[in-house]
């Protein structure tokens, strides 16, 4: 099983990458969506929720029948600020202006119910939190996995620094046993800086089956890796900052509905020790 989807760059208009339409997800898709200074893009989100994470620029929001929000984003990359998420409820009418030379988002689509309001959620909405300790230490932009502005979809970033492991001790998400662990689909979608960069992403489930799912990719900036299930730990390459944008989905909305490795769960007390 193929999981991985090499990345394109910017282009403009809207590319989908994962979802039910090719086969990798039942119930989220991942797009990247590239505007042009000049050329508006106008959408509808149909019986769709969708989640806008805007990589880089600026623009302005007109909802139809709706308000105008200017100013949206503006950021020059990820790393050099956190991230603004436009989250937008089905039947929903949009136009997205630029107010920059470009405009590159990441989006997530998955069918809700309609009655929640358009939202912004800004850099200075949610404070960043400190994950993992020493080689694992990561920082999480909780974006919408914290924020009531969705039905169903969860997207955020985490920021990983040269070297560094994430998602870890291995987590995983697809079994129903709630609170502790919830189904949820997921995507990651990788940019390095240096853009040159690469990372080691490795998804797999436990145990000695032979069928058992156990991939592991070598991912470099703009491709994206589907998660319909297993453990997903993932590690960025010395020299190479990486920020990931993931996108979880799925009947319920927990946060931290996941179970942990039982073979590496012993790093969560490792975790305390050295964060003491």
């Amino acid at each position: 099983m193929n999981l991985l989807i090499k990345g394109a760059g910017f282009q403009e208009g809207y590319c989908m990458i994962a979802g039910p339409a090719n086969g990798y997800l039942r119930m989220l898709e991942f797009g990247r969506l590239g505007v042009v200074r000049d050329r508006p893009y106008e959408g509808n989100t149909g019986d769709r929720e969708a989640v806008f994470d805007i990589i880089a620029g600026g623009c302005r929001i007109e909802i139809a029948g709706g308000d105008t929000i200017e100013n949206v984003g503006g950021r020059r990359d990820p790393f050099s600020a956190g991230p603004t998420l436009i989250c937008l409820p089905p039947r929903t009418s949009y136009r997205l202006t630029p107010l920059t030379a470009t405009l590159d988002m990441a989006v997530s689509l998955t069918p809700a119910d309609p009655g929640l309001p358009v939202a912004i959620v800004g850099p200075n909405d949610l404070p960043e939190q400190k994950a993992g300790a020493a080689n694992w230490s990561r920082t999480i932009r909780p974006g919408t996995s914290v924020a009531p502005t969705t039905r169903r979809l969860m997207m955020a970033e985490t920021l990983v620094g040269a070297g560094n492991w994430t998602s870890y001790p291995p987590h995983k998400h697809d079994v129903e046993n709630p609170p502790n662990e919830s189904v949820y689909e997921e995507v990651y979608f990788y940019l390095f800086k240096p853009a040159g960069g690469y990372g080691i992403q490795r998804v797999y489930e436990a145990g000695d089956d032979p069928g058992r799912l156990n991939e592991v990719y070598v991912v470099e900036d703009g491709d994206a890796v589907a998660i319909p299930r297993g453990f997903h730990p993932l590690v960025a390459a010395a020299g190479y900052q990486l920020c990931y944008i993931w996108a979880l989905c799925g009947v319920n909305r927990t946060y931290g509905a996941w179970s942990d490795d039982p073979a590496h769960v012993w790093i969560r007390g490792a975790e305390a020790i050295i964060n003491k």
